[in-house]
């Protein structure tokens, strides 16, 4: 009988071992692999946890997301323009060293940027986005990239101030500013990201920053808008920034989190467009340069 059981266990073993090593094998995208490493304690022991816990995210189900071509993704993001503060702007300095898609996007990212700096009046000595070199008003700055859709994530620099209700107020009064000068423009909402555990100041804390989120989502299902959460690839599923996604012990983050964004927006751009696009992605990159 022990025997048997030593058996009917060992088999057990093999087999779990052998549907998680298939599930991961499914289910896994490439940016991955070099960051998870098998269990090697016991076969029948599950794999950690990825980076991202959300049922929402979109890489939940990855093997359902059509994925473009390396050339459709260069359009597709190429006729984008991500506007946002300093942790956009991070991404923008993480995009111009890659060799990938994201080296096409436009941005109209500055360091302490946000929805209350973009309401007022343009002037010397406030913060506005440049393009090539200039600073504009940000609805007469998309405009001039060319672009057919926004990538707009702003809001930490404010919610301390206004908090969440108020901030998301004031960013749709911004984007109906932006659609009065761009009607056809895409619009696309990203989620802002959370500080480390425990490092919030004030209003500006984690739970507002979910809070707000939240509020974002809604807003963007309201008025027919993308949203995007890049919040939660590089949270710690607790509600906090992953310690290993924060290069600054508050908010900013690392490259290793940027090639997480990355990663997601892949499959974003795929949920999106490939399976809501009657045509085909037209290329405007030389008519717009």
């Amino acid at each position: 009988m022990f025997k048997k059981l030593i058996q009917k266990r060992t088999f057990l073993c093999i087999t779990i071992a052998a549907m998680l090593a298939l599930g991961n094998f499914a289910g896994s995208i490439q940016v991955y692999a070099a960051e998870f490493e098998s269990p090697t304690d016991s076969p029948c022991e599950p794999p950690a946890d990825l980076p991202c816990e959300s049922s929402d995210s979109a890489l939940t189900n990855p093997s359902e997301t059509p994925v473009l071509t390396d050339e459709e993704l260069r359009i597709y993001f190429g006729n984008s323009v991500f506007i946002g503060d300093s942790i956009m702007a991070g991404f923008r300095n993480y995009s111009a060293n890659q060799e990938t898609y994201v080296q096409n996007i436009q941005f109209l990212a500055e360091v302490s940027y946000g929805v209350r700096n973009a309401l007022k009046p343009l002037d010397k000595s406030r913060t506005h986005p440049k393009y090539n070199g200039e600073k504009y008003l940000v609805w007469d700055a998309v405009p001039l990239t060319g672009c057919q859709r926004a990538f707009i994530m702003l809001g930490i620099n404010d919610i301390g101030i206004w908090g969440p209700e108020k901030t998301c107020d004031k960013y749709k009064e911004l984007i109906d500013k932006i659609l009065e000068i761009s009607p056809e423009l895409e619009i696309h909402i990203v989620s802002i990201t959370y500080t480390l555990e425990g490092a919030g100041k004030g209003a500006l804390n984690n739970a507002n920053i979910a809070a707000y989120n939240t509020l974002l989502q809604e807003m963007a299902e309201e008025n027919g808008w993308g949203y995007l959460d890049l919040c939660t690839v590089i949270s710690d599923g607790n509600g906090s920034l992953a310690e290993d996604y924060c290069s600054d012990g508050f908010v900013h983050l690392t490259k290793t989190a940027y090639s997480l964004w990355e990663a997601e927006l892949i499959n974003y751009a795929g949920t999106v467009y490939g399976n809501t696009a009657e045509e085909p992605l037209t290329d405007d990159l030389e008519k717009r340069e």
